[in-house]
């Protein structure tokens, strides 16, 4: 019954917008971004991103640069890591193997170090029932001109592989390099202080990336979340969580929100930043939008620009 009346709101167009809100989470930087504290903390930190993720039904894409599994002594632990992502039934993606930005990187080298960052990844999926089909540019950089752009894609659609977009970004490495300072030094004050931060300014971002997306593409659009494997995300992901379903959000997988027709959108943009594509699609007013998107909160960029 409670099935036929959704489907009746929705074919006449009363099922409240708010309530079909979609999101796809993903991590980069696997197995840990940031300040590195002990083996066992990355531990730790993936085992409660994981496990959130879990609470909530996050299908979430863990975006791996295998150059963080070679530490002497951790090699089998750090792929463990990775197993444990895939053991709860969650994906993995290539971020290439050493995070190398492609408007920096001669485009046969940057080619070179996305072959050497599935050798690991690769088989573990395969070994799980997965296929590695999702990448992410390192800094969202697609190439600093259109040849080396259009060069790349070509190269990364041979391989089977589907670039994940993004269209927000909460910029968490910035509070997360704040906190994990307060953590070593102890200032659990400063730790909470930055975290209610991080929530905040990514709450913020969502609410002005649902006014971009009803300006460019003329509604509110499946989503697609950027942040990373650390030591904030681990404690603050639940909460985040918990805040976007009561802002009426879905998780959904990466999959299924690229679906949306506004990911045929043509992108625009050719440079040497990392944007939300959003602003890529919107080749007139993209500029604009970057100047007055929310700003992150001032004493957490300054002790992060000071540190």
């Amino acid at each position: 019954m409670k099935q036929a009346f959704a489907i009746l709101l929705t074919t006449f167009g009363f099922l409240s917008l708010e309530a079909q809100k979609q999101v796809a989470i993903t991590y980069d930087d696997l197995v840990l971004n940031g300040p590195f504290i002990s083996l066992e903390h990355t531990i730790a930190v993936n085992q409660q991103i994981i496990a959130d993720c879990e609470t909530f039904g996050v299908p979430a894409v863990g975006f791996v640069n295998e150059k963080k599994l070679y530490v002497a002594n951790e090699e089998d632990a750090r792929i463990n890591i990775l197993k444990s992502w895939l053991d709860a039934g969650l994906e993995l993606g290539n971020h290439t193997f050493s995070h190398p930005s492609l408007s920096k990187t001669p485009l046969a080298d940057y080619q070179k170090d996305v072959l050497k960052g599935e050798e690991i990844t690769r088989p573990l999926m395969k070994a799980h029932g997965q296929t590695l089909k999702y990448f992410r540019h390192p800094y969202l950089h697609t190439g600093p001109d259109s040849v080396t752009k259009d060069s790349f894609e070509s190269f990364i659609t041979s391989l089977g592989y589907e670039v994940a977009p993004v269209t927000v970004d909460g910029s968490d490495y910035i509070f997360n390099t704040v906190y994990v300072d307060a953590l070593k030094s102890g200032d659990t004050v400063l730790m909470q202080r930055t975290g209610a931060a991080y929530v905040a300014h990514t709450l913020r971002m969502f609410d002005f990336m649902e006014r971009v997306a009803k300006e460019v593409i003329g509604r509110n659009i499946a989503h697609i979340y950027l942040c990373h494997a650390n030591a904030i995300n681990a404690d603050y992901m639940g909460l985040l969580y918990q805040e976007l379903k009561q802002r009426g959000y879905e998780f959904t997988s990466l999959k299924e929100v690229l679906q949306d027709a506004a990911y045929q959108s043509e992108d625009h943009y050719i440079g040497k930043w990392g944007i939300s594509w959003l602003y890529r699609w919107d080749k007139e007013k993209s500029t604009e939008w970057l100047k007055i998107e929310p700003e992150i909160d001032q004493e957490i960029l300054s002790l992060y620009n000071n540190r």
